[in-house]
């Protein structure tokens, strides 16, 4: 599995994707050390015409680099050994890419992985500039909450100058996490190899004999040339697909082996836009596995850690505790299992030590984690199925994608775990206890219509889970307030939230010391003016989960209203706190692009229903209302009213995210819904002296 991590400091892991290598045949299309690729019928590139082609920083928008080639050998034995060797050639083109590109990196995980830098130069006009690879330093890696014993080589190029190259081979044989790869779209793979090492042993992949692979085929910066070879034994099967965009491909047969190569050129660089989707959503790709179906990784994954959840009287006893403490002992199955997952997600914090060989799929045992009280997703997930257990209830480990969609290829593609509770009926219910820390929920609304396999002995199909719609993540705001005459406003905020907004409103009030919670309720309130005072607050216990989210708090803030020409001004207080605050209203806090090339990524759908009446001061009528407009498109929605009612204003509205994700082609209608709320709560309303009521 892969990683990722969440903005709450959750830190998701679990399983592989393979990456292996050894040095190159001599037929392997690898450019030679010297003179570039072996001769043909044409004259062949060199290292040097392929940069002097790859032009200058105008060329490509000032970009800081490009990427001149980058080509990579993968082999496969029967073993499942990969072995591949990278060729990757790279251009600075501006003072920032030399800076950047000063000190070359290559992370890895000893306990999976094998890393050689065989050769880098400096190429610099007509001269390859050597770089002793005796300076190559395997230092420890940065590493935060995830302490893998992870490790990165590192080496310091000469002083670079605009328009060098920089060109590189490594070697690499073993599986890595998706944690260590370099970047996205590192070409992480295998290939056959002809002879083998007395290592290769401690290299064979978790799923003996298999091979899976994902590659992307666009970065950060332009592209002139990637390609990707495999080389598999002749009697291994292959599932591979195409994504997001046409590359070029090539098979060929051999007495022993099939060679499979994919290739993408001039591949612009992936724009860079706020709230993107996974890169692998998005990007061109190719999948590639050997395994035969997602149930058979499913009896793997079942079987790799049948013995991780046995249940100990210490964990037995713990089990029971819970329930009597909440007064569950006679309660449904249902109702115990919330419990428990809010349990184990409060008490197991994030932090993840290493077994050795076998991490990062195989899960700590049950007993391990209870004893350390911390652990990583796959470790979090392994103690609430050793939990439910102990209450005798069917549970299973599975693995899940959070943020981005799973192929139907059977790769490899998982970067989360969590744990499937099987009912009498024979369906399952998913609890993830590592992002339901301080949220209301079982199952976070941040992961829905997400791909997941349960690790089953029978072996499970690839299933979804289903869409949330915006009332799946209501908030709702009720605000009342009254205006004075000198334009001080002093009123109360009632804010309520469900699903996600359950989460968003907890940690507003879960993240700081309790002594330092109004402090931050006046910063969120500052939108409303600088000398905002809180003269109440009130809000759930973060950690009560028998009801959603709620805060209460009682403001006053001195001339909110200006005055001008016997009059006075001010927009809704309601709707500039709404569309102001990222926690309340993600969508309303960007100053969003009249067009955009790549989908727009919100991780959630969401309902803001708002109600606010503010009362007038005496003598005092609304010279203008707003226009009360309505914006009702496929994925974004919304409807404002303003009017008077005696003395009183009375504002509302209802702006919902229909779907978390968003296509390209129809980001305008969002876009437009987002411009409707943030045109009506930029109204200004106008009061005047008109005689006493």
């Amino acid at each position: 599995m892969h990683v990722c991590r969440y903005r709450c400091g959750v830190l998701l892991t679990c399983a592989v994707a393979l990456v292996l290598t050894v040095p190159a045949a001599a037929d392997d299309g690898l450019p030679a050390a010297g003179d570039g690729l072996p001769p043909g019928d044409a004259p062949p590139p060199t290292v040097f015409s392929r940069l002097e082609d790859a032009r200058v920083a105008d060329d490509y928008d000032g970009a800081d680099e490009v990427i001149v080639y980058d080509y990579s050998v993968n082999r496969v034995k029967d073993s499942g050994v990969t072995y591949v060797d990278t060729y990757l050639l790279r251009k600075v083109l501006t003072p920032s890419g030399c800076r950047n590109r000063s000190v070359l990196n290559w992370r890895y995980e000893p306990w999976s992985s094998h890393v050689e830098v065989r050769e880098v130069n400096v190429v610099r006009g007509d001269e390859r500039i050597p770089v002793d690879v005796a300076g190559v330093h395997d230092l420890p890696a940065p590493q935060s909450a995830i302490y893998w014993n992870a490790r990165v080589k590192t080496l310091q190029l000469p002083r670079l100058e605009v328009n060098d190259g920089i060109e590189v081979r490594t070697f690499r044989k073993g599986y890595s996490y998706a944690l260590l790869d370099e970047e996205a779209g590192t070409p992480a793979g295998g290939g056959e190899a002809e002879d083998v090492t007395p290592d290769d042993d401690k290299y064979i992949p978790p799923m003996a004999g298999e091979y899976f692979d994902i590659v992307l085929f666009q970065a950060s910066v332009p592209i002139v040339e990637r390609k990707y070879v495999l080389a598999l034994p002749a009697d291994k099967r292959l599932h591979s697909e195409v994504f997001n965009g046409p590359l070029f491909s090539s098979t060929t047969y051999g007495p022993d082996t099939t060679k499979y190569t994919w290739w993408a050129l001039d591949v612009p660089p992936r724009p860079s836009e706020p709230r993107a989707a996974a890169a692998s959503d998005v990007v061109p790709k190719v999948v590639v596995a050997t395994v035969e179906s997602w149930e058979a990784k499913s009896r793997w994954f079942f079987d790799a850690n049948r013995n991780q959840f046995d249940v100990t009287p210490e964990i037995r006893a713990k089990v029971e505790e819970i329930f009597e403490d909440a007064g569950l002992t006679n309660a449904s199955e249902e109702r115990k299992a919330e419990e428990l997952v809010h349990w184990v997600a409060q008490n197991i914090r994030y932090s993840g030590q290493t077994m050795g060989e076998g991490e990062g799929f195989t899960l700590h045992s049950g007993e391990m984690i209870f004893e350390q009280r911390s652990g990583v997703c796959k470790d979090i997930a392994g103690m609430l199925v050793t939990m439910m257990r102990a209450a005798d209830m069917d549970s299973y480990a599975a693995m899940t994608m959070a943020g981005s969609r799973i192929e139907e290829t059977p790769a490899d593609q998982f970067n989360h775990c969590v744990c499937a509770l099987k009912k009498a009926d024979g369906s399952f219910e998913m609890y993830d206890p590592t992002w339901v820390p301080y949220n209301n929920d079982i199952w976070s609304k941040y992961e829905t219509e997400q791909q997941y396999l349960i690790g089953s002995p029978e072996g499970n199909g690839l299933a979804t889970i289903q869409y949330s719609p915006p009332e799946g993540s209501p908030l709702k705001v009720t605000h009342d307030a009254r205006l004075a005459a000198d334009g001080t406003l002093v009123g109360q905020f009632r804010l309520e939230g469900g699903g996600a907004l359950d989460t968003r409103l907890r940690n507003m009030v879960s993240y700081a010391r309790i002594a330092d919670v109004p402090e931050d309720i006046a910063e969120t309130l500052s939108v409303l003016g600088d000398r905002v005072e809180v003269v109440a607050l009130d809000h759930i216990k973060p950690d009560d989960f028998s009801s959603d989210a709620w805060i209460e708090v009682s403001y006053r803030v001195p001339e909110y209203a200006f005055a001008a020409d016997d009059g006075l001004e001010f927009r809704s207080p309601m709707m500039t706190l709404t569309l102001n605050d990222g926690w309340l209203c993600r969508a309303c806090i960007y100053d969003w692009a009249d067009e955009r090339e790549e989908d727009l990524f919100l991780w959630f759908t969401q309902l803001i229903e708002g109600s606010e009446t503010l009362r007038l001061p005496s003598g005092y009528e609304l010279a203008e209302a707003p226009e009360n407009d309505e914006v009702d498109e496929i994925y974004a929605y919304f409807k404002g009213k303003g009017e008077v009612d005696g003395s009183r204003l009375e504002v509302t509205q209802r702006f919902e995210v229909r779907r978390r994700q968003i296509p390209p082609e129809d980001y305008e209608g969002f876009k437009r819904a987002v411009d409707e709320a943030k045109d009506f709560g930029d109204f200004v309303y106008r009061v005047e002296k008109g005689g006493d009521r």
